[in-house]
C-alpha cells in the first residue's frame, strides 16, 4: 500500500508540475486578451466600430472570451443597424433621382464592411441611373461575385448584359424557357454543357468566296487531344446547338450574337465569327466591350490572311484554344496554341497569346520569351510597345505574387491546423488552448454527434482572417489569374463562404493545370476517426492522413509525415516533386460505388467498406439538417462529380421535403437557409476579379511602392482579360431591367 501512495503522490507531482506551465501561459494569454479588449473598447467609444470588432475578433484567436465573443456581437447588432440606416436613406434618396447623394450614403455604408452584395448592387444602379454605365458594371459585378445564390446570380448576369449592350428584352413569353435553358447552359460550360455543333468547320477561305465547311468531328477530336488533365464531363447538351435553334428568335440581341460568334469560332468558322462580331457592334453601336470586340476582328483577320493547309490547321488549333478556355481547360488551351506555334513559327500573334497565357499562369521565363519573339516578330511600333509593357512588369508581378501567396497561406494553414487540432504544427505558445469539437445549435447537439467535423474556432476570428485571405488572394489573382496556388487557396476560401460554383471555377484552373483538387476534412469510420486532406484526381482519390484522434479528440501524427507543412503540401505548385509517400487511402474510381451527400456529411460507398467525411467548416456553426445541410454537402460531392468524374454521385435535395415540410413548418423555411454570419462573409471581401477596371485598382494599391504607373498596369491587365474573359458567354435577358433599389439585409 505504501509503494502504491508513494507512486500516486509522486504522479500527483508530476501532473501539477507540468499543470503550472499551461497555467502560466494562460494567464499570459488572458493578459494579452485584456489589453487588447481594452483597446477594443476605446476604438468602439470613438465610432471606430470595424476596428474594434477586429481587435475583438484578434483577440479570441489567442483566448475565447465571454467578454470578447458578447462584444462582438453588440457590434454585429450596431454594424447591421447601421447599413440597414444607410440603405434606408439611400433608398429615399434613389426614389426621389438623387442619384448622386445616394450613392455617397451607400459608399458610407461600404466602410462598415458588411451586406457588400446588397450595397455594390445598388451603387451599381446609382451609377446606371447616372448615366455610367462602366462604374455600373463594375459594381454589379461586385454583387455578382459577392453573391451565392444560383438564381440571383443569373438575375445579376442578366442585368450585366443589359449594362454592357444596352439592349432590352422582348422575348415572347412561348420563348422564355427556351432562352433560360440556353442561359443555364452557357453557365455550365464545360460541366452541363459543351460548345460542340453540327456547323462543321471552314476548310478554306478566300476573299469573296463562300467557306467550304469540314467535319466538325475532327475540330472535336483536336480539341479532346490537347486535353491532358482536363476536368471529366459525361454526356453534355450542346449549348451552340440551343443557341442556334434560337438563332432567328434571337436576331436583334446583341448578347445572343455575340454567343453565336464565340461558338463560331470555338468551331473553327472564323469567317462567320468575325461577322457576327461585327454585326454585334452594328446592334449595340455602344457597347462597353467595343474594344476588346474590335480587336477581337483584328486577329481573326489575321489568321483568315493565313494561306493554305496549313493556315486552315492554325485557324483549327486556335479555335480549339478558344473552345478550351472557354471550358476553363487552360492547359488544353496553351498545348493548342503550341501546335499552332509549331506549324507557323513565325506568326507573330500566336507568340502573343502563348505569352499571355504563361503570364497569366506566373511562369515567367516563357513569358518572357515569347513577348520578347512577338517583339521581334511584330512590324507595328504600338505592338512592340505593348509587349514592352508586360516585359518590364514581370519581375515585379513575381515578386508581388509570391509575397501575397506567402501571406494568404500562413493565414490558411492556421486556420485549419487550428480546425484540426493539430496541435503538433502549431506553435508551443498555444498548448494552453483547450480544444473542443466543433459546435452546432444546442437545439442540435443529440443529433450532431459524429455528424460534424474538427474544432471549435472562435468564428468572429475565422470570417476575420478568411477575409483578410482573400485580400491576398484578389492581389495575387489580379497579378496572375491563372495562378495555381492563388486558385488552389480562393477555392477553399470559396467552400467556407458555402458557394460551391464560385470554388468550382477556381478549382478547374487547378485541374486543367494538372493537379489535384482538395478539401480538408474529417474521415470517420465504424473504429476511427481521422483528419483528412481529400485530394481528387482524373483517376484516383486520395485521402491523406493528417492525424487520428482518440476519444476525447486529441491528435496524434500521422504515421508518415504529411508533405512539408503537415497538411498534406496545401499549396503545390506545378512539376513540384513531392515526398514520395504518405499515410494514406488510395482509392481507384472503380473501387467507389457511389459518392452521396448525407445530411451534412458525404458518405463514399467503397467495394468493401463504408465511410464518412465532415468537411471542415470554420466561418459559422456547421449545418446538420434540412436543405441548408443538404446544400452545404453538395457543395462537396459535385466536387467528385467534377474531377473523378463520378457522375452516378447522389446530390440532396436542395429544397424542403415533404416530410421536412409536415414535421417543421414554419420554423425550418425562416432558419438560417444560407448561413448568413451576421453579413461578415468572407466572400463579401472579395472584389470581382474578372473586371479589368477592378483589378487595375487592386494593383494600383498593391504596387504603391514599386515604380511601375497606373496606366502600365491597367494595360497589361486589360490584355490579359481580353484573352481569358473576353470570349466569355453573355447571359441573354428574358426580362426588362428591374432597377429597383435592394433593401433586403437578412
Amino acid at each position: 500500500m505504501r509503494t502504491i501512495a508513494i507512486l500516486l503522490i509522486c504522479a500527483l507531482r508530476c501532473a501539477l508540475a507540468a499543470d503550472t506551465p499551461e497555467k502560466a501561459q494562460r494567464k499570459a494569454l488572458e493578459a494579452q486578451v485584456k489589453t487588447m479588449t481594452t483597446e477594443a473598447g476605446v476604438l468602439e467609444k470613438s465610432g471606430k466600430l470595424v476596428e474594434a470588432r477586429g481587435k475583438y475578433a484578434e483577440s479570441q484567436a489567442l483566448i475565447e472570451m465571454k467578454d470578447a465573443t458578447e462584444s462582438i456581437k453588440r457590434l454585429d447588432q450596431e454594424i447591421k443597424k447601421r447599413v440597414k440606416d444607410s440603405l434606408r436613406e439611400a433608398h429615399k434618396l434613389y426614389d426621389l433621382r438623387k442619384f448622386t447623394e445616394a450613392a455617397a450614403r451607400l459608399e458610407e455604408g461600404m466602410k462598415l464592411k458588411a451586406y457588400q452584395s446588397v450595397l455594390t448592387f445598388n451603387l451599381a444602379l446609382c451609377h446606371y441611373q447616372l448615366a455610367d454605365r462602366t462604374k455600373a458594371l463594375e459594381y454589379l459585378r461586385r454583387a455578382w461575385t459577392g453573391t451565392a445564390d444560383p438564381k440571383e446570380k443569373e438575375k445579376l448576369a442578366q442585368l450585366s448584359t443589359i449594362f454592357t449592350t444596352g439592349e432590352g428584352s422582348s422575348i415572347k413569353d412561348t420563348d422564355k424557357n427556351r432562352v433560360a435553358r440556353v442561359n443555364r447552359l452557357a453557365a455550365g460550360i464545360g460541366l452541363e454543357a459543351s460548345l460542340d455543333d453540327e456547323g462543321g468547320a471552314e476548310a478554306a477561305f478566300a476573299e469573296g468566296a463562300p467557306s467550304e465547311p469540314a467535319p466538325a468531328a475532327s475540330l472535336r477530336t483536336d480539341r479532346s487531344a490537347a486535353a491532358p488533365g482536363a476536368v471529366s464531363a459525361g454526356p453534355r447538351s450542346s449549348l451552340c446547338t440551343a443557341l442556334a435553334e434560337l438563332k432567328d428568335t434571337l436576331a436583334t440581341s446583341p448578347a445572343a450574337v455575340f454567343n453565336l460568334a464565340n461558338c463560331s469560332e470555338s468551331n473553327g468558322r472564323t469567317a462567320e465569327a468575325a461577322a457576327l462580331l461585327e454585326k454585334y457592334l452594328e446592334l449595340a453601336p455602344q457597347a462597353l466591350d467595343e474594344e476588346g470586340a474590335r480587336a477581337r476582328i483584328a486577329n481573326l483577320r489575321l489568321l483568315l490572311a493565313l494561306p493554305g493547309q496549313s493556315g486552315l490547321e492554325v485557324r483549327l488549333l486556335y479555335s480549339a484554344a478558344y473552345g478550351a478556355l472557354s471550358e476553363r481547360k487552360f492547359q488544353a488551351a496553351m498545348t493548342a496554341f503550341q501546335k499552332a506555334d509549331s506549324l507557323a513559327p513565325d506568326f507573330a500573334l500566336t507568340k502573343w497569346m502563348l505569352a499571355l497565357l504563361h503570364e497569366a499562369m506566373g511562369n515567367i521565363e516563357p513569358a518572357r520569351e515569347n513577348f520578347t519573339r512577338y517583339q521581334q516578330l511584330s512590324q507595328d511600333q504600338s505592338a512592340k510597345d505593348e509587349a514592352g509593357i508586360h516585359l518590364s512588369t514581370l519581375d515585379a508581378k513575381r515578386a508581388k505574387y509570391d509575397e501575397e501567396m506567402d501571406a494568404a497561406g500562413d493565414i490558411v494553414a492556421d486556420l485549419f491546423n487550428r480546425a484540426m487540432n493539430l496541435t503538433f504544427n502549431l506553435d508551443q505558445n498555444r498548448s494552453a488552448l483547450r480544444a473542443k469539437r466543433a459546435q452546432v445549435k444546442k437545439s442540435d447537439q443529440a443529433k450532431a454527434k459524429g455528424r460534424v467535423g474538427g474544432f471549435a474556432v472562435p468564428h468572429a476570428w475565422a470570417q476575420q482572417q478568411l477575409a483578410k485571405t482573400s485580400d491576398h488572394l484578389q492581389i495575387a489573382l489580379a497579378l496572375f489569374p491563372l495562378g495555381a496556388e492563388a486558385n488552389e487557396l480562393m477555392g477553399l476560401v470559396f467552400l467556407q463562404a458555402n458557394d460551391g460554383r464560385s470554388a468550382i471555377r477556381s478549382f478547374d484552373t487547378v485541374a486543367s493545370l494538372g493537379l489535384p483538387v482538395a478539401f480538408y476534412a474529417e474521415l470517420r469510420t465504424r473504429k476511427l476517426d481521422r483528419a483528412v486532406k481529400v485530394e481528387l484526381s482524373a483517376d484516383h482519390v486520395r485521402l491523406i492522413f493528417l492525424s487520428s484522434y482518440d476519444k476525447n479528440g486529441k491528435a496524434a501524427p500521422p504515421a508518415k509525415p504529411a508533405g512539408e507543412d503537415g497538411l498534406g503540401d496545401m499549396l503545390l505548385e506545378r512539376n513540384t516533386q513531392r515526398a514520395a509517400q504518405f499515410d494514406s487511402l488510395e482509392v481507384t474510381l472503380n473501387e467507389i460505388k457511389k459518392v452521396e451527400t448525407d445530411k451534412g456529411m458525404l458518405k463514399l460507398k467503397l467495394t468493401k467498406q463504408d465511410i464518412w467525411l465532415a468537411p471542415i467548416y470554420l466561418p459559422a456553426v456547421t449545418p446538420i439538417e434540412g436543405p441548408q445541410a443538404r446544400r452545404f454537402a453538395n457543395n462537396y460531392t459535385r466536387l467528385f462529380v467534377r474531377y473523378p468524374g463520378l457522375e452516378n454521385s447522389k446530390l440532396g435535395a436542395e429544397g424542403m421535403t415533404g416530410g421536412e415540410k409536415f414535421a417543421l413548418g414554419y420554423k425550418i423555411a425562416t432558419a438560417a437557409t444560407d448561413i448568413a454570419m451576421s453579413g461578415f462573409t468572407p466572400i463579401s471581401a472579395i472584389s470581382s476579379v474578372q473586371d479589368a477596371i477592378s483589378i487595375a485598382r487592386t494593383i494600383r494599391g498593391a504596387m504603391s511602392s514599386l515604380s511601375v504607373s497606373f496606366a502600365t498596369w491597367q494595360k497589361g491587365v486589360e490584355d490579359q482579360q481580353r484573352l481569358l474573359a473576353g470570349k466569355g458567354f453573355k447571359s441573354i435577358p428574358v426580362q426588362p431591367a428591374n432597377l429597383a433599389f435592394a433593401q433586403d439585409v437578412k
